[in-house]
């Protein structure tokens, strides 16, 4: 159960009251870590949409002479200046993976819990900073578009489709998601792509994606994913394709391949996104997210000179 695109089930099923517990916990535990600082982070983090008009005031000596009204200025019989300031509305747009390889193995849904952690935590701060929140959900198509909104009742939605949804699918096509970026979004936005990031996006499609928007990648993964213990020949069941497989766990070899996979495929994915000139912050299902996120954050002020 820890090879690669293996699992031996899709996870347990819970009952009503049990997921309801979950979804509760989950939104209680982001609200508080808004409440303590994640929210001011991440205000600083990120850039407005672009400038807006402030007021008039009189020119003072070294100041930007193209900003000076001259109609303004005429009727004032004096230099009189435009100030702007920076537009705070921003969108944060979600785009999340939900195909079955987040679920996959006897840790199912530890990677997918992660995820829902960080995207709600996220939501939660934008909400914090009035910014507007909209949510996409893929698999190998694109499951679910919640458009951007602003409001209580839709940022719920938005965390409770993150932990909730049921993919109709389980394979995984990440170009499609940011394709359909351009039909759902009409200005420049925040987009968060989380993933488990088995399937890394098209290079061209990736930088034409981030020219247009502020682009960063959360990615996630389990320890013991890619360990194999010694169970002998066991039958499994890719997770994405559903195909059985009959592997011999108890071959070093193979255990050596499943963790030599496991390392390189992390290093491959750092290397891609490093190339596009996109930040990428892994998360592991077994330590807090908090630190890194906080200093992901503080990273992203301290480049723009906040």
């Amino acid at each position: 159960c820890g090879s690669k695109g293996f699992g031996c089930n899709p996870g347990s099923v819970m009952d009503t009251s049990e997921f309801l517990k979950k979804v509760r916990a989950i939104e209680l535990a982001s609200r508080k870590l808004v409440q303590q600082g994640l929210a001011g982070q991440y205000l600083s983090a990120f850039r407005g949409t672009g400038m807006q008009f402030r007021e008039f005031r009189q020119y003072v000596y070294g100041d930007d002479v193209r900003h000076i009204s001259w109609n303004v200025s005429a009727r004032a019989q004096d230099l009189v200046l435009k100030t702007f300031e920076e537009e705070r509305e921003r969108t944060l747009f979600l785009v999340v993976d939900v195909s079955a390889s987040l679920r996959r193995g006897p840790w199912a849904e530890n990677k997918a819990e992660r995820l829902a952690e960080v995207a709600a935590t996220l939501a939660l701060s934008a909400a914090e900073a009035n910014d507007k929140i909209g949510l996409l959900l893929y698999s190998d198509h694109v499951e679910k578009v919640i458009p951007p909104k602003k409001g209580k009742s839709h940022l719920l939605r938005v965390i409770r489709d993150i932990i909730a949804y049921q993919p109709q699918s389980t394979r995984t096509e990440p170009d499609l998601a940011l394709k359909q970026l351009d039909q759902v979004l009409k200005k420049h936005s925040i987009v968060v792509l989380l993933s488990d990031l088995e399937v890394l996006p098209n290079e061209k499609i990736l930088r034409r994606t981030a020219s247009f928007h502020d682009f960063l990648v959360v990615g996630v993964d389990h320890p013991q994913e890619w360990s194999m213990p010694e169970f002998g020949f066991i039958e499994m069941q890719t997770a994405e394709s559903l195909r059985p497989v009959t592997v011999d766990t108890s071959s070093e070899q193979l255990r050596r391949y499943m963790t030599d996979y496991g390392q390189n495929r992390k290093r491959v994915a750092e290397e891609f996104f490093k190339r596009s000139a996109i930040d990428l912050l892994w998360l592991s299902t077994h330590s807090d997210f908090v630190a890194p996120l906080q200093n992901f954050l503080r990273y992203r002020s301290m480049r723009r000179g906040r």
